[in-house]
């Protein structure tokens, strides 16, 4: 059994021995007077704990560094070292330099396109890694790049927390990708070409079921696994813009304890039903802004969002219709945005006498906590419903550079609606020539300018009848008074006889010719 034993031993260190032979020839950035290339800060907090920056950004560095700078010292316990090597020409990134500090590594915009595996074996405490706009690929990102120091018989896992890998090349990940690292609380996938969550990349997310934050963003994909939903209990923020969806992901309500913030803006999601937001009992946030075929948002849309706090329903432009009386019951309400849609009007119920004389500002507001209300950029139609409405919600719009105008009726087009009042619109009152109508046709379709339209033409085609009878009779009174004109014919001679004589008839030939020198004597 011990025999046995050493021998598996010999063979890891072998392995060991190996795999770092085979990287000596890789050149690595000179240390020496690093800090005169680069700025390297140092400080302490109260508990005397040390914070190392190292910023070597943009210095056309083709690889990183063998070791940490000497100003950095030599014992790393209890200290936190910051460092980033973005917008360099590292194509390979190479193992980074050992150290025990909490670290923080970035390598944004490297044109990464290959990772010396095992990359982070030597920084087994490293907490957040950012590898976001390179050129990795799934064939690349495989479970030996997360691996830690090697123990005996197994690696040890490494305590990254937080893992961006946006905008790179991945199509899929592999299922055990994630096997070492265990403490994944953060990770970001946005902007990558994943188009479907097939199984090994299924597997891989619902490996880390401690994770709690989701960027799953511009990846083209159409759905989302249900088994993503069950194993993910803890996910509390989940960021889907810019997909294919064509409806709220089933079984969300899995995590509906959880989850807190929800993004689903930029997805061809055209309808909301009862069922959509079910059971996200938590949720704060959601965002469904820009989206193109959304047209309404009805009753009972978000009635069990009781705890929601910001809205974003903006740019969307074919949206005509928002139920206000839907997010009542969302009481604890700070933010909302409908801003640049398609709406005419919105309406709240207000149970007021009379409401004309009625002052709507003294009355309780629906959402007590309501900072923020943007409505600019939608065509309203300014009646008194829409401004008792927005009196009664009572929040201020923070754009004060395009604030909400009045589209129709035309005469308060262009109106800024924070300059009018309920009251004002209520008792305006209106000439009899002018009729307020709630939708008010084109100026080609309104009724006055279709009788002008018919009585030009009336007068037009009147005026062409009587020129046509006054011209007829003139050419009828010159022809009875001889002063028309006859045309004249011209016959010439030479093609008069050749008629004659080829009907043969020749008499009237030599008459004509005899005439003919008898005239010129």
């Amino acid at each position: 059994m011990d025999y046995k034993f050493v021998l598996l031993l010999v063979y890891f260190g072998a392995v060991l021995v190996l795999s770092s032979a085979q990287h000596e020839n890789i050149p690595y950035e000179d240390v020496k007077d690093i800090c005169e290339k680069c700025v390297c800060l140092t400080a302490h907090d109260s508990d005397k704990r040390y914070h190392h920056l190292l910023s070597c950004t943009s210095n056309r560095f083709k690889h990183i560094l063998a070791r940490w700078p000497t100003e950095f010292g030599k014992n790393h316990d209890n200290v936190d070292i910051v460092a980033t090597f973005s917008y360099n020409e590292i194509e390979l990134l190479q193992q980074l330099p050992a150290t025990d500090a909490q670290l923080t590594f970035s390598c944004r915009h490297c044109g990464i396109k290959d990772l010396q595996e095992p990359t982070f074996i030597d920084v087994p405490n490293i907490r957040r890694l950012d590898l976001s706009w390179n050129e990795i690929t799934s064939e690349v990102l495989t479970p030996g790049v997360f691996r830690g120091p090697f123990q005996v018989t197994h690696y040890e896992p490494i305590e990254l927390v937080d893992l961006d890998l946006s905008h790179n090349k991945l199509h899929q990940l592999d299922k055990k990708v994630f096997e070492h690292t265990p403490n994944l609380t953060k990770l970001n996938l946005s902007y990558n070409d994943l188009k479907v969550l097939n199984e090994p990349t299924v597997l891989a997310l619902t490996s880390v079921t401690g994770l709690q934050e989701l960027d799953l963003s511009h990846t083209a994909i159409k759905s989302v696994s249900m088994s993503i939903f069950k194993s993910l209990v803890s996910l509390r923020i989940l960021n889907l813009a810019g997909n294919e969806l064509t409806s709220v992901p089933d079984k969300l309500q899995l995590i509906g304890r959880s989850l807190i913030s929800l993004n689903l803006a930029q997805n061809p999601i055209e309808r909301f039903t009862e069922e959509s937001f079910t059971g996200l009992t938590s949720l704060q946030n959601l965002n469904i802004s820009y989206m193109p075929v959304l047209k309404t948002i009805g009753k009972d849309i978000f009635t069990r969002l009781e705890n929601l706090r910001r809205l974003d329903c903006a740019y969307n432009p074919k949206l005509t219709e928002f139920d206000m009386e839907s997010i009542l019951h969302s009481s604890n309400l700070t933010d909302l945005d409908i801003s640049h849609c398609a709406l005419t009007t919105i309406s709240l119920l207000v149970n007021v006498t009379d409401k004309s004389k009625t002052n709507i500002s003294t009355l309780a507001r629906p959402w007590a906590h309501l900072h923020t209300f943007e409505i600019s950029g939608n065509p309203w139609y300014c009646n008194c419903s829409l401004m008792q409405t927005l009196e009664y919600i009572g929040a201020q719009q923070s754009n004060e550079e395009t604030p909400a105008r009045c589209d129709t009726p035309y005469f308060l087009a262009g109106n800024i609606i924070p300059n009018l009042s309920s009251k004002e619109i209520c008792n305006l009152k209106i000439s009899k020539k002018i009729v307020i109508e709630e939708d008010e046709p084109p100026k080609f379709l309104r009724k006055r300018y279709i009788i002008l339209t018919l009585i030009t033409a009336a007068v037009v085609v009147s005026i062409g009848v009587m020129l046509g009878f006054v011209i007829a009779g003139i050419r009828r009174r010159l022809k009875r008074n001889d002063f028309g004109i006859e045309p004249i014919r011209y016959t010439s001679v030479r093609s008069s006889n050749l008629s004659a004589f080829s009907n043969g008839n020749t008499n009237s030939i030599v008459v004509k010719e005899n005439g003919a020198a008898n005239a010129n004597v």
